[in-house]
């Protein structure tokens, strides 16, 4: 049986503390009291056991007793850069690509993306989603999760980041080749999503200068979080049974 997990941005001392959104969780929801014993993770490699020593809904002081720093494994990585959609949509979005076990999100203003007010709180929220995703699925490492670019800052960035990564667009188009029918070997991948009204030419041609290869989902239409999602589903798949197989 595995003990409650809980996100600590700090691990090395002996004694820790967990406040705001996690003690509350701890004490308020889980119910543990002093004594239980809990997991802890920072997000990059380090998980802990620890014991209670003392907890209310606001803090809760704990003691480690194990700790274990774990290398961030040498494997491809999974990138989606997608149409930056409203509210929710991305929200749900980056909760469900943590589990699946994407590497980085990278939300990206097309031409024909809907416009959206600024909010400066937004890049804190969807790290507040990404941990309580990695504590549900138990993963290690989180996802970096960027602030909303232009798809031109975004190619930049990845290219120099990703120099040897394959990108895929997807694509309405039936001529397109399947996403299944790819073969990837030991190749980051950048999967860029476009907005719903579709992406103008201009971007295509930007996107085709970039050696971008524009593949197709499904028969269907899709919605930008369920693009984003089938993407994310098939390439870390794919991925994750190609290490197995070694």
């Amino acid at each position: 049986m595995h003990l409650n997990r809980f996100y600590c941005e700090r691990l090395e001392e002996p004694d820790v503390e967990l406040a705001g959104g996690e003690a509350h969780h701890l004490y308020n929801v889980c119910r543990l009291k002093v004594g239980n014993k809990v997991e802890l993770f920072d997000g990059a490699g380090t998980l802990a056991t620890a014991v209670i020593e003392k907890a209310t809904s606001k803090s809760v002081l704990l003691k480690i007793v194990d700790l274990e720093r774990i290398e961030r494994p040498d494997k491809p990585e999974v990138i989606i850069a997608v149409s930056y959609p409203k509210g929710e949509r991305f929200d749900w979005l980056t909760g469900k690509c943590t589990e699946l076990g994407v590497d980085r999100i990278v939300p990206v203003i097309f031409e024909r993306t809907v416009k959206q007010p600024r909010n400066p709180k937004a890049a804190e929220r969807w790290r507040n989603i990404a941990i309580a995703a990695a504590k549900q699925c138990r993963r290690i490492f989180l996802p970096q999760i960027d602030i909303p670019v232009t798809l031109s800052e975004a190619l930049s960035a990845l290219k120099e980041q990703y120099d040897k990564a394959e990108i895929l667009v997807g694509s309405p188009e039936s001529k397109s080749p399947a996403l299944i029918t790819q073969r990837f070997d030991a190749k980051d991948v950048i999967a860029i999503i476009g907005p719903e009204g579709g992406i103008t030419e201009n971007e295509k041609a930007l996107l085709e200068s970039y050696r971008a290869k524009f593949v197709r989902l499904t028969s269907t239409v899709l919605r930008i979080e369920t693009a984003a999602l089938a993407f994310a589903a098939v390439l870390t798949a794919t991925r994750d049974n190609r290490l197995e197989e070694k």
